[in-house]
């Protein structure tokens, strides 16, 4: 089963284009996040985690990303690409990057993000930034509620189509 038959991010438009808001994400191409990326290049790379590695990239317009390039490829993973981008695609809170698009092209699964200019909230509680940034109770105690409140939006308000 190919990704475009399993994500139905577009669905609930009708045939003239009258129906839900046009969508804030969009598909692109391998050769644009190459070039955005310098070809993945390891310079560019911010970090890497279970899904796969995730890279700095700049578009041709000056706008900065952040590419999460899948590790391996396979059905499970295929499956998880499209749930993730299908639940980005519909969830927008101020807790949660946004989906800027993706990319499906061969066996290659890309999933583009805004770039977080700050790193993530790791790196400012455990990693090289954390002498840098000190961050009292009440802080950390808001950064939880954020968080909570995030993974409440994309559990209370989708339900991918698995």
């Amino acid at each position: 089963m190919g990704f475009g038959s399993m994500i139905c991010c577009g669905k609930g438009l009708d045939r003239k284009g009258q129906g839900k808001k046009q969508p804030s994400w969009r598909i692109f191409s391998l050769k644009e996040l190459h070039a955005a990326t310098n070809n993945f290049n390891y310079d560019n790379k911010l970090g890497e985690g279970g899904f796969g590695s995730v890279y700095w990239g700049q578009l041709w317009d000056g706008s900065q990303i952040a590419v999460k390039r899948l590790k391996v490829w396979s059905n499970k993973a295929e499956m998880e690409f499209a749930v993730e981008v299908e639940i980005l695609a519909r969830v927008r809170h101020k807790n949660l990057l946004s989906l800027r698009g993706y990319c499906a092209e061969g066996q290659e699964r890309l999933i583009v993000y805004d770039y977080m200019p700050n790193l993530s909230l790791l790196s400012h509680l455990h990693g090289q930034h954390s002498s840098e940034c000190l961050l009292d109770w009440k802080r950390r105690m808001n950064i939880a509620i954020g968080s909570a409140e995030g993974i409440a939006a994309t559990s209370t308000t989708t339900q991918p189509h698995t």
